[in-house]
């Protein structure tokens, strides 16, 4: 759509902050405030609304598309949202293991294997570790665990996790993002680790390429997402 709007502005409210576009507040999809916890999150947004040209394109507004989401989807689907993430760690990425080739599945102990246990270490949720495809249900108690931990997590936070475990395939590597054990760069680099390395050994398409730069660009704005709460 075309840009209708001269400024976009941090404005305080009762309960945060807000943005507004030439004195007019910014609602969400489902017409609610799009209220900020943090100065520091409008203000991005904000930077994401003037930073638009002739044409506002809503898919690259990555930081308001995960406040929308926490406002319109989180607060309403908080069930069904935590058990989809339950879901994910009974098939978390970092739980399948290559058998071989040896240096691929060195890497991935090496890469990986530190994440989990730091899982263990700090919120004692044991995954089992196997090689191959095939599905290994995890231990109950430890994703009756997992959700326990992600009901005490808040709606914003829980949006940008949301979107972390997805990009990743991981919820192991969402928690670690989350209780500030890896960075953005880190997360990434063990989500992608098989295609990378399929990639060194034959190289990249360029639409693999694309999806990635895509993928990375996400994964970043949930990262910074979290930081400015």
């Amino acid at each position: 759509m075309k840009r209708f709007y001269k400024r976009a502005d941090v404005v305080p409210q009762d309960s945060g902050f807000a943005v507004e576009l030439d004195g007019r507040l910014v609602k969400t999809p489902e017409k609610r405030p799009a209220i900020s916890p943090t100065k520091a999150l409008a203000e991005a947004i904000c930077r994401e609304w003037n930073a638009q040209e002739d044409k506002v394109a809503p898919d690259s507004m990555m930081i308001a598309k995960i406040l929308n989401t926490a406002i319109d989807r989180v607060d309403t689907r908080r069930d069904d949202l935590i058990s989809e993430l339950v879901n994910y760690a009974d098939t978390d990425l970092l739980c399948y293991r290559a058998e071989s080739p040896a240096d691929l599945a060195a890497l991935q102990s090496t890469e990986w294997q530190p994440l989990l246990d730091w899982l263990a270490d700090t919120h004692e949720v044991h995954l089992t570790v196997t090689t191959g495809i095939l599905h290994v249900a995890q231990d109950k108690a430890a994703l009756a665990k997992v959700g326990t931990i992600l009901q005490d997590i808040d709606s914003f936070r829980l949006a940008a996790f949301y979107n972390i475990t997805t990009l990743c395939g991981s919820v192991s590597v969402a928690l670690n993002v989350l209780g500030g054990n890896i960075d953005g760069a880190q997360a990434w680099r063990a989500a992608i680790l098989d295609e990378q390395y399929q990639i060194d050994q034959w190289g990249r398409d360029d639409e693999a390429k694309i999806r990635h730069d895509n993928m990375k660009a996400e994964l970043d704005a949930a990262v910074s997402f979290l930081t400015m709460l």
